[in-house]
């Protein structure tokens, strides 16, 4: 299974008083999604910045799933934390034939059951159900679908709904230490990715439908997320997304096609390889391309994909960036690509 995930880097710094405090610092602008090879990067990344720090002497896996059912805020949280990141460090060590640094307990199954059903449906405990489906799908255990399906059904507590956006919700938030639904989507975003793990073909039925959130945020990093779930569907809908007229999200579609073998993006992955291209979608919406390094890592991006294609007609397009461009690590994006063909 390949090891790929987001990685989400820090967007533009909103501009404005009241109201750039009371969004989201992703709606409205533009956020690259870069591809890496390395799962733990966007899991452990997204999820420990989401819950804070980590802190205190490392707990079993036993102890963790304990303090998960039973401890305190804090306490359940920094369980939560670790036993993700216990349950990534023991798939890559059995992956590469080594021996779990972590080894579970024979009731792992059950114990993991038992601190699902413990938490029970309260949205106030979104990062506890969102560990014990993370940890269900890396250990590929029954009922793990199910789980990462629960997450994504949760509510948007950034958006319209009284009952999750409502000032006495926050507040109740605020005094329990808890984080309110699913503020401004992480949530699901991280179940989606748990769904790439499953190896189960019905993921992308799953994912699928979220293309259509209202969050350009959201949305793009569906995209990104359907490159691991390859199949017709999948396909077909990142097909339908060439056109589109946002460039972030024709250019991902091209991206994650490049990494299913689909050559159906070339035209556009072409199109990401100019500035021009930034400079135009800058002029319609100053917010978007304002980061000089973000259209930096795009055009290495799309470099990287089209040398996955490695098709014949854009070894020119290739060797011109190779020779000419001024952009050292487009330069060697296009020499890496030069090379592997």
């Amino acid at each position: 299974m390949s090891e790929r995930t987001i990685e989400v880097p820090d967007p533009d710094p909103p501009q404005g008083g009241e109201a750039a405090l009371s969004e989201s610092p992703y709606r409205n602008l533009f956020v690259p999604l870069v591809v890496v090879p390395f799962m733990v990067v966007g899991v452990l990344v997204g999820v420990f910045v989401f819950f804070g720090a980590v802190s205190g002497s490392e707990a079993s896996i036993e102890e963790n799933l304990a303090q998960l059912s039973s401890g305190g805020s804090n306490e359940s949280k920094q369980a939560a934390m670790s036993l993700v990141a216990q349950a990534v460090e023991n798939r890559r060590a059995l992956e590469s034939g080594q021996a779990a640094p972590w080894p579970t307990p024979a009731d792992f199954e059950a114990r993991l059951e038992q601190a699902w059903e413990s938490i029970g449906d309260d949205p106030l405990q979104g990062y506890k159900r969102l560990a014990v489906a993370q940890l269900a799908a890396l250990y590929k255990l029954p009922g793990a679908l199910e789980k990462l399906d629960a997450i994504l059904s949760l509510p948007d507590s950034s958006g319209s709904n009284p009952e999750y956006s409502g000032a006495l919700f926050k507040l109740r938030a605020a005094v329990s230490g808890v984080d309110p639904a699913d503020h401004d989507g992480q949530l699901r975003l991280y179940a989606m990715v748990g769904l790439t793990w499953l190896d189960d073909p019905r993921a992308a039925e799953r994912v699928l439908p979220h293309l259509s959130d209202p969050d350009p945020f959201i949305r793009q990093a569906v995209i990104g997320v359907l490159q691991h779930l390859p199949g017709p569907q999948t396909t077909a809908a990142l097909v339908g997304l060439l056109d589109d007229p946002a460039l972030e999200a024709r250019g991902q579609a091209a991206i994650s096609l490049s990494h299913l073998g689909d050559p159906s993006g070339a035209v556009v992955l072409r199109e990401l390889v100019e500035p021009a291209a930034y400079e135009e979608a800058h002029r319609a919406e100053p917010r978007k391309f304002a980061a000089p390094q973000h259209v930096r890592s795009s055009r290495v991006k799309a470099v990287e994909a089209l040398g996955r294609l490695a098709l014949a007609e854009d070894r020119a397009l290739l060797e011109r960036l190779a020779a000419q461009e001024p952009d050292t690590l487009v330069r060697e994006a296009a020499l890496r690509a030069l090379a592997s063909r």
